[in-house]
């Protein structure tokens, strides 16, 4: 028995030990990002999501209050988490940012293919194409190199 004061006869924890163990336990937090992957896998799901948080920030910035408190909210966050040394020491390690070069690549070219993305960038950079030009000279070569 890992805890020693459960609430009712034949349980093994009380409530906050549960909880503890819950939140925890690697086999848990695998199955619960499972379902979670899954719910969001579903159609729609993401649309709900985008709408519904859309309409919250409307409500949001109709209300100067809200409005406040969120700059507030903002201003506490900087003052008191984002200027801490280990805070910043971890912001600016060539591994983080590296990650962040990576996930801002994925997102704002997500129609070229991973492969292709170095390849694109030069085409952009050093031939003068435009980013539309590029992009159909890129999927072109892709689908070529598909189809061989």
């Amino acid at each position: 028995m890992d805890c020693p004061h459960p609430k009712s006869k034949g349980a093994k924890r009380c409530k906050s030990c549960s909880a503890k163990f819950m939140a925890t336990d690697p086999e848990i937090q695998r199955r619960r990002r499972e379902g979670i992957a899954r719910h969001h896998a579903k159609p729609g799901v993401k649309l709900e999501y985008r709408e519904r948080m859309r309409k919250v920030m409307e409500k949001v910035k109709a209300d100067p209050a809200l409005m406040e408190k969120r700059r507030e909210h903002g201003r506490w966050l900087h003052a008191n988490v984002l200027t801490r040394p280990d805070v910043v020491e971890k912001t600016l390690a060539p591994e983080t940012r590296e990650k962040r070069a990576a996930t801002l690549s994925a997102t704002r070219m997500r129609d070229i293919p991973g492969a292709y993305r170095d390849e694109y960038r030069r085409l952009v950079a050093s031939k003068k194409a435009t980013a539309a030009e590029a992009k159909a000279i890129i999927l072109e070569q892709f689908k070529r190199d598909i189809a061989a």
